[in-house]
């Protein structure tokens, strides 16, 4: 099937069906109710619809070309599409130049040029639901909303900005900030109306970036199908055009979005997988309920002296092959606040992930190539397998384990640690939020198809062929545990308590400002780790951060205030560094948020 067919598909079917007229849900009342009601907007389903309509207008207004260049000044690029650029098609072309309307600008126009025709048809679309002021150009009774973003200057002041200009059509928007781990709570929780977001892959396919939206899902922020969401049954899919026997005509979002997440995922064929992918993220987007900002990049300053280090497209900075000055003694870094959590089950944070890949190791690691690009190696792994197809579909791996490896308190490694730890990530009794990433193995999530066949040989078998299986072996929800350590809840938060099997042990956290990793002597690899000792330095404060790497205490930081951005890049153009990032920074509504006018 062509992209051109697909989008008469869509088109015709519509992705997402609303219920009724919205022409004519032109009046009061609210109707954001799981039952079936009507109000002055008609049936809940139809208020819902509404609400689509407002989110989506709202979303035309910013500009965001103004943010990348003004504001974040890191090389940004616009975005008009969740999923995020660099992410290929089986024929080699680009994801998200073939979202949308297919012509390479996604779901709207974002340059300069669409501005004012942007901002026009959002202004017709709000009046059909708010008072609207001709004279001065105001609407009085969109309800205020409150935007959660976390400690952070550049986040402040994009929001800030958001703040502005919708303060400019009468739009109250109020700040609230939060600290690192308490704003990841509080929007995983669903507490808030409109927040601050962003989405780094972990890896590169685009199931990465929609998956995270089924109504199970640890990572659904937006609460898609939680809440009042769950009952409205306002949603289509017909899969038949894919040769699946599936068609759902107004059914709720667990009963189509869901549903076609879990096709996606067990369809080998990449071709209808990519068909498919394009539709989820149709649905995802007509609810307007994702706002993309801006593609990221990945800028920081590295201290000159230093050698070795590389950083992934998604995001993990690695410093265990660097050097100062030719010496492996120590690296001062910051990479973020005190981290919410350092159990590879439960992180849901690049920068705690980056600590991770230092002191865990999965059966296969991100490396970096003599030519500077990155493949999968193997790490605990002898080699990289392919699977055995089976008769019905599935795909057995079958991994041997390296001789040697050992945990940090001089313990063997076995394959019975990862068996343990991967069917502890899936299940629903621990309900991590990147437990779903095992939903391409058999029996998850409470009997996962992983066996320790014995010490060093682990077997595991897939839903089918998956073509990003390598590239999971090497995020830390699949790194080894080990059960007598995670028995103590809180191993996680202390240096005698923590034990791990990477190239570094924590040897002492002073929390909330330095995490101390001390190279491992006896890892299987000790011998190729240069560095013998990271402090990892915890801030959010980029001024102060920025101070400490221009006065030489720091090495290497991942944020710079945005009010010195610019004399940054010129003063320190040998140093400042903006790598490819595989990621979408965008704002995200709460779908249960009223904003329908009382």
């Amino acid at each position: 099937m062509t992209k051109l067919s697909r989008r008469n598909f869509l088109k015709t079917l519509g992705g997402v069906v609303v219920v009724g007229s919205l022409a004519a849900c032109n009046g009061g009342g609210s109707g954001d109710g799981p039952d079936t009601t009507t109000s002055a907007f008609g049936t809940p389903e139809e208020a819902e619809a509404a609400k689509a309509e407002i989110r989506k207008a709202i979303r035309l207004i910013f500009d965001r070309t103004y943010i990348c260049e003004q504001i974040a000044q890191a090389d940004q690029i616009p975005a008009s599409t969740f999923v995020c650029q660099g992410v290929g098609e089986p024929d080699g072309s680009d994801f998200m130049q073939n979202a949308g309307r297919g012509n390479g600008t996604g779901y709207y126009d974002v340059s300069q040029e669409a501005l004012a025709a942007n901002f026009e048809a959002a202004i017709d679309v709000l009046k059909k639901y708010y008072s609207y002021d001709e004279a001065s150009g105001m609407f009085t009774d969109f309800p205020t909303m409150t935007y959660l973003y976390n400690t952070s200057e550049s986040h402040k002041a994009i929001g800030e900005y958001l703040q502005s200009t919708l303060a400019g059509i009468g739009i109250t928007m109020n700040m609230e900030n939060q600290e690192w781990a308490t704003f990841l709570n509080t929007r995983k929780a669903g507490n808030y109306s409109i927040a601050r977001n962003g989405w780094i892959m972990d890896y590169t396919d685009p199931i990465c970036m929609l998956d995270m939206w089924t109504s199970g899902s640890g990572n659904n922020d937006v609460q898609y199908g939680k809440g009042a969401h769950a009952g409205l049954a306002m949603y289509s899919i017909d899969l038949t055009p894919w040769g699946y026997d599936t068609k759902v005509e107004n059914g709720t979002w667990a009963e189509t979005f869901d549903v076609l997440i879990d096709t996606i995922n067990k369809c080998s064929d990449q071709a209808k997988r990519f068909e498919m992918m394009h539709l989820a993220e149709d649905i995802l987007m007509e609810t307007g309920c994702l706002c993309p900002i801006y593609y990221y990049t990945n800028p920081y300053l590295l201290n000159k002296d230093v050698e070795g280090f590389y950083v992934t497209p998604l995001g993990f900075a690695h410093f265990e092959k660097t050097t100062v000055a030719g010496a492996g003694d120590s690296i001062n870094v910051s990479y973020g606040s005190e981290p919410d959590t350092l159990d590879p089950a439960l992180n849901s944070a690049v920068d705690g992930a980056t600590t991770l890949v230092h002191t865990f190791a999965g059966l296969s690691k991100w490396d970096l190539q003599a030519d500077g690009s990155y493949a999968i190696a193997p790490e605990c792994a002898q080699e990289m397998v392919e699977g055995v197809e089976n008769a019905d579909g599935t795909v057995t791996y079958t991994y041997t384990l390296r001789d040697g490896l050992t945990w940090s308190d001089g313990q063997p490694l076995t394959a019975h640690d990862f068996e343990f730890a991967w069917k502890r990530a899936a299940s629903d009794e621990l309900g991590a939020d990147y437990g779903e990433m095992y939903s391409v193995i058999v029996g998850y999530p409470n009997d996962l198809a992983v066996t320790a066949i014995d010490d060093k040989t682990l077997e595991v078998t897939s839903t089918n062929l998956i073509a990003y299986w390598d590239e999971l072996m090497a995020f830390p929800v699949f790194y080894p545990v080990r059960e007598d350590v995670v028995s103590n809840e809180s191993w996680a938060t202390d240096p005698a308590t923590y034990v791990c099997n990477g190239p570094y042990s924590i040897s002492n956290w002073d929390h909330n400002s330095v995490i101390t990793l001390s190279k491992r002597d006896d890892y299987w690899d000790a011998a190729n780790i240069s560095m013998s000792q990271i402090n990892w330095y915890l801030s959010d404060d980029h001024n102060t951060n920025l101070a400490n790497w221009e006065n030489g205490d720091w090495h290497f930081i991942d944020e710079i205030p945005t009010n010195e951005m610019a004399r940054v890049k010129e003063q320190y153009a040998d140093q400042y560094v903006v790598a490819p990032y595989a990621g979408t920074y965008y704002v995200c509504w709460n779908v249960n948020t009223e904003i329908l006018p009382a």
